[in-house]
């Protein structure tokens, strides 16, 4: 009986042992795993603007660190710091490596004196003029990027008939528009009934003054029922400038 009995207990006991030393050996191995030091970092992305070196600067100090103790979101932090970042994910890669995939900003207009707009209205600064984008400039209030943008496609494709471009499109503080052509036109669009104005233009400068496009300095189409065009010169003299009125008040 008393053999017996010391069978009973010793099973679990040699079990638990047993259980004990396998934690312990797996808690080594983790801490083993957690301590093999990053040895590789593998920048991904397509980059205009964006200055590689900087990023490899950042990812510098984190070489050497744990596999499980790199600080992930840290490092997501410091380079969507970054002026020119849009997005970024990092991730581990067994067993020594990080893998960083960075979404570069995409300039579609210029922004003000110093600022850019993204294909999503966003404004972003990216500390010094972009060299070589050719872009159009637009301005406005603080919180009016996705407007300006939306208003920017709208009225370019509007003009698309007449072959002319937006050079540039502002709104002021009293939201009223204004827009510069590529022919040097300066167009007043005002504040009321706006894209019905556009439509007006568009249809004047493709069909009646289709051939006059280098003659009009100035188009106001602020007035309710009319528009003002300064011209200047006319065909075959320069240094003439004329002025047609139109009726209604502006």
């Amino acid at each position: 009986r008393a053999t017996h009995a010391r069978s009973r207990w010793m099973v679990p006991a040699l079990f638990a042992v047993l259980l004990l030393a396998a934690g312990q050996l797996g808690w080594k191995a983790l801490q083993e795993v957690a301590n093999v030091p990053i040895k590789q970092v593998s920048v991904n992305g397509d980059f205009r603007f964006l200055d590689k070196a900087r990023v490899e600067e950042i990812m510098l100090p984190h070489l050497g660190t744990g596999y499980f103790m790199v600080d992930l979101p840290r490092i997501r932090d410091e380079l969507r710091a970054l002026p020119l970042v849009h997005e970024v994910t990092v991730r581990r890669a067994w067993p020594d490596r990080l893998l960083v995939f960075i979404t570069e900003q995409v300039p579609v207009l210029r922004f003000g004196e110093q600022g850019y707009l993204n294909p999503y209205g966003e404004v972003f600064e990216p500390g010094a003029p972009l060299a070589d984008t050719g872009l159009p400039l637009v301005d406005g209030p603080p919180g009016s990027g996705k407007l300006l943008l939306g208003r920017f496609d709208e009225f370019t494709e509007m003009l698309e008939p007449t072959g002319l471009r937006i050079r540039s499109l502002l709104l002021d503080g009293k939201h009223a528009w204004r827009m510069e052509l590529s022919n040097g036109c300066v167009v007043l669009l005002g504040r009321r009934d706006v894209p019905n104005k556009a439509r007006m233009l568009a249809s004047l400068l493709s069909g009646e003054w289709a051939g006059e496009h280098e003659r009009i300095s100035r188009i106001d189409m602020r007035y309710s029922n009319g528009v003002a065009v300064v011209w200047e010169g006319t065909p075959g003299r320069s240094g003439n400038a004329g002025v047609a009125a139109a009726t209604g008040r502006p």
